[in-house]
């Protein structure tokens, strides 16, 4: 039953391209998650970063089974870890192969519905889409990095 109100959702969709062989991004894409524990009965708590700002959140990850993926994919739920008026955000996090495979993208997607009613879609239409969708950008970046670091390191011990 609907109460009248309408809930503007705001969708987000970034990408970044990991230099990991893509047979290698589920695990190194599961320690990812681990070296970020969450609390008791969270997936995982990071930190999202916009600038010099950072604010953490509580996320649920689980990874989705699809009879025709071939690639991981992540159903990921977050909400800000000390309440405020930060959206909570719903996203798939998906592996795509790169074209040779020695590499594989992160894709986020995801909607958040802007808090504060209409104002809070105001200032969502006039700068806080831009701000969620750089919070994006640099969550796939910290994954990126992380997950290459951890690559190398692999290599590097197996070369010793």
């Amino acid at each position: 039953m609907s109460n009248g109100r309408t809930h503007h959702l705001t969708t987000v969709s970034e990408k970044d391209l990991v230099l990991v062989p893509l047979a290698s991004a589920e695990p190194f894409l599961r320690t990812f998650f681990a070296v970020h524990p969450g609390p008791e009965g969270a997936s995982a708590r990071l930190v999202l970063r916009v600038g010099s700002a950072a604010h953490p959140v509580i996320a649920a990850i689980e990874r989705m089974q699809r009879p025709d993926a071939m690639t991981p994919c992540y159903s990921i739920h977050w909400e800000s870890e000390g309440g405020g008026p930060y959206p909570a955000f719903d996203a798939e996090l998906t592996v795509d192969a790169d074209e040779d495979y020695n590499g594989f993208w992160v894709v986020l997607t995801g909607a958040y519905a802007p808090p504060g009613g209409a104002a809070g879609q105001l200032f969502d239409a006039a700068v806080g889409n831009r701000i969620a969708r750089s919070t994006a950008r640099t969550l796939l970046r910290q994954m990126r990095v992380e997950v290459e670091a951890l690559y190398h390191a692999q290599v590097r011990s197996k070369a010793s």
